[in-house]
């Protein structure tokens, strides 16, 4: 039994060729547990056998769409004491997935970890010191889906999972699950630190950068601010962020609104 499973999500032949190209490394006590959505018949087969053939790794096939299910699936079928959430285009570090399992070990108040990965982020992002505690949120610091380790066990005990309502292929929110998924770590209870784990290096920009003027993620933005920051806060908010937005400010009002009305609507499934 593994103490680590990297739980990776990825989408047809194209996601397990990409996955393949990165080399993970090969770590005792670590396996690779790929969930790939919508399989393309026998074109994903020769990436799967060759990542089968790693010996570390399996592959699992689900028909459904939406990135926030795959993660679902993906932590359904966990069986470690660790998880580590990831995407299928970074690569990882060897030290920092051995530093995880060492930081779950040695400090089992804590029920999650945030690690840190290189992006081709344009924004320079902001990180909170080492060793903060994350049930009080960090100014301007956001982790990425693929920097969220977790202890499965206190996961399973509460039942949580990613919202089937944001994130990649979700009817309005084009992102922010992680957000809100971190957001309700925090209102169940559950203790978390920002370890400064260098876990990898990620190609190119995040989905949040380089989809920055597409109005599901704009729309996201909107409605993680309100179900992290509360009606009232959210609503001062919503100018200063349309300001501080890529698109002309009153259509970035407009998406912003409407993600915030949405998540009022929406407030006990995200």
């Amino acid at each position: 039994m593994p103490k680590l499973e990297v739980l990776v999500s990825t989408f047809g032949a194209s996601g397990l060729e990409r996955a393949l190209a990165q080399g993970w490394p090969h770590v005792e006590g670590v396996r690779y547990l790929v969930c790939c959505q919508n399989p393309e018949g026998d074109e994903v087969l020769p990436a799967a056998e060759a990542l089968h053939a790693r010996g570390d790794t399996d592959v699992l096939f689900f028909r459904d769409r939406g990135l926030s299910a795959n993660r679902n699936h993906s932590l359904a079928a966990a069986a470690a004491p660790y998880v580590l959430i990831m995407d299928d285009d970074l690569r990882l570090s060897a030290d920092g997935l051995r530093a995880i399992i060492a930081t779950f070990e040695s400090r089992p108040e804590f029920d999650y970890l945030t690690v840190r990965a290189e992006t081709g982020d344009r924004r320079e992002r902001v990180f909170p010191p080492a060793g903060y505690d994350l049930r009080r949120p960090f100014r301007f610091y956001n982790a990425i889906s693929f920097e969220i380790a977790l202890r499965r066990e206190a996961i399973e005990r509460l039942h949580l999972r990613f919202t089937l309502l944001a994130g990649i292929g979700a009817p309005m929110l084009g992102s922010g699950e992680e957000d809100l998924f971190l957001h309700k770590l925090r209102r169940r209870g559950l203790r978390g630190e920002y370890s400064g784990i260098f876990i990898g290096t990620h190609e190119g920009p995040t989905t949040t950068e380089h989809s920055a003027m597409k109005p599901e993620v704009v729309r996201a933005k909107g409605a993680v601010m309100c179900m992290t920051r509360g009606r009232l806060g959210a609503l001062v908010r919503l100018p200063l962020e349309a300001h501080r937005s890529q698109m002309p400010f009153f259509r970035a009002l407009r998406y912003l609104g409407e993600g915030y009305v949405y998540s009022l609507k929406h407030k006990k499934e995200l």
